[in-house]
């Protein structure tokens, strides 16, 4: 299979070479799609997949950790969501399957966090359980096979269900109001502050940096008792914060919400987004709650299929794939290849499905 896909690759960069095309100045292409065997057992319920989990690649080690789910009864029926502690490694091979083993703990059961593969390690930064919200912030590394924990400087405050993003040494976090640096050259001098991009705090955004700035999208305010839930469809950017930036747009040019989607950094200036809500649909369950909302096929959702390309300033739809349409996905990318880990299908309904996907840039 990766023959395949090393084949698929180079055929793309011939085409551009002999139509005397600069390669670079092409658009992204998603060039192979994978499922992949196998998904994390040692933890009873784990087994039947997670959302929120961390996630990243270290070496040619895939890891993940954490994450929830509702293993024993669904969501619709009242089951209670379980949070997983567990730290899981697989090799990556040119197989189509994964073999994990269980090599540590985190600190404490938890999802929602966000996860930045440094060179050392996974960097995992904040998230919740049912007990409480994090501002905890370490960097998993493996050595002998084991997992070791080193503790990094704790954020100003607690955060879940928010976004980050690294380049170079610099690595952001965002609620949307709050946004916090680390240098990771100067990490005695931990996180500081940096302008707000929203004047709401936002739930579930994504992020990424392009050309060294960083940039999000989606994310939702919180419901309160005077104002209803709104959504956070153009993007913006720390280096123009008063300049929206356009949001990916569907076949019929619809505007494509990306609040519960999850995004990844491919180069300095690209990356590529997919999953997430359907805006219309959730924005009605969530200001409008309808008896039976969580009972609906997973087609009745509409999750976002489309996978969404960032390359100099413009969204290009680079496949739309069933596989695709979750939210609450973890990315890991090794070379070329992205993993596309778990998520949910459906509101409560988690899947243990992975994908690898190709991308030739």
């Amino acid at each position: 299979m990766k023959t395949i896909r090393v084949i698929l690759i180079i055929y793309i960069a011939m085409i551009d070479f002999l139509s005397g095309e600069d390669v670079h100045a092409q658009s992204i292409q998603l060039s192979h799609i994978e499922r992949i065997i196998g998904f994390p057992s040692a933890e009873p319920g784990i087994e039947k997949g997670v959302s929120a989990c961390f996630a990243g690649t270290v070496g040619n080690t895939l890891l993940m950790a954490g994450g929830c789910n509702f293993p024993n009864k669904p969501a619709a029926e009242g089951g209670e969501k379980r949070f997983y502690q567990g730290i899981y490694t697989a090799q990556i091979t040119d197989n189509n399957e994964l073999h994990w083993r269980c090599i540590g703990q985190l600190p404490a059961p938890c999802a929602y966090g966000v996860s930045i593969p440094l060179e050392k390690g996974l960097l995992c930064i904040g998230g919740n359980n049912t007990q409480e919200s994090f501002a905890t912030a370490f960097v998993i590394t493996i050595k002998e096979g084991k997992a070791c924990i080193e503790n990094y400087p704790t954020l100003p405050t607690k955060m879940d269900n928010f976004t980050g993003a690294h380049y170079n040494q610099h690595v952001i976090v965002s609620n949307g109001l709050q946004l916090f640096e680390l240098d990771l050259e100067h990490i005695e001098l931990g996180w500081h502050a940096l302008q707000p991009l929203t004047t709401k705090k936002l739930g579930q955004p994504i992020s990424a940096f392009v050309d060294g700035s960083f940039c999000q999208w989606g994310g939702c305010t919180p419901k309160t008792e005077t104002e209803l839930t709104a959504l956070n469809i153009a993007g913006q950017s720390l280096a123009h914060p008063l300049k929206e930036l356009l949001p990916p747009k569907d076949d019929a040019g619809e505007e494509i919400y990306l609040g519960g989607a999850a995004a990844i950094n491919l180069t300095e200036d690209t990356f590529v987004a997919m999953g997430g809500v359907n805006k219309d649909i959730f924005l009605e369950a969530v200001n409008h709650p309808q008896p039976g909302y969580m009972t609906h096929p997973v087609e009745w959702y509409r999750f976002n299929p489309y996978i969404c390309a960032y390359q100099k300033g413009e969204w290009h739809i680079v496949g739309k794939e069933q596989i695709a349409a979750r939210a609450g996905a973890s990315l890991a990318k090794h070379g070329h290849d992205v993993y596309l880990i778990g998520g949910e299908l459906k509101p409560g309904v988690r899947t243990p499905d992975i994908y690898r996907l190709t991308f030739s840039y």
